[in-house]
């Protein structure tokens, strides 16, 4: 999803910016996140937030990337 089309309805995270590393969410998720709400990524490159995204689906995440 376009980072413009973001519709608001969820937490929107810039992996730049913050939890750096960003592997922090991919191995202590629970720490960070809620299961109950929805989360959106993006990053300068995409590559981070396409890995966040990737393996926190797999966990049961309801999280979005957008470019």
């Amino acid at each position: 999803m376009k980072k413009s089309d973001y519709p608001g309805d969820g937490v929107l995270i810039n992996l730049d910016i913050e939890y750096i590393p960003y592997e922090k969410l991919i191995y202590d998720t629970e720490k960070y996140l809620n299961r109950s709400r929805k989360y959106y990524f993006y990053c300068k490159h995409g590559v981070k937030s396409k890995e966040v995204v990737m393996t926190l689906e797999q966990k049961g995440y309801n999280v979005t990337q957008l470019i």
